[in-house]
């Protein structure tokens, strides 16, 4: 079986700056070879809007706050501080900031083969 080719590309860095809501962190350049990942800033009430992640699985993690991750029909979880939260491909789903403070976290996508 012949052996997937992966771009030989040098590490880089990426420092966060600045008071956006979004960030793409990877994914908008050919530096990678499918992980999309970005860093998420919500204002309490604020949602990311529902979306469905398609042939890729997530991974969210949150960094400061607390927040509402709403998925499927009916599915929802209470996220805070320090915790990670696996979304599965072809899952709509929606982030809504919660607390009294800003909700901030970082999402990683890869597309998920045969998906």
């Amino acid at each position: 079986m012949p052996e997937a080719k992966i771009k030989k590309e040098k590490v880089f860095f990426i420092y966060p700056e600045g008071k956006q809501r979004f960030l793409r962190l990877f994914g908008d350049s050919q530096k990678t070879s499918g992980l999309r990942s970005g860093y998420v800033v919500l204002k309490p009430g604020e949602s990311i809007g529902e979306h469905n992640t398609g042939p890729s699985e997530e991974v969210i993690y949150v960094a400061a706050g607390s927040g509402l991750v709403t998925y499927g029909k009916r599915g929802r979880v209470k996220i805070g501080k320090n915790v990670f939260i696996y979304i599965p491909p072809q899952t709509r789903h929606n982030v809504t900031g919660t607390g009294k403070s800003r909700l901030k976290y970082i999402y990683t996508a890869s597309r998920v083969s045969g998906v």
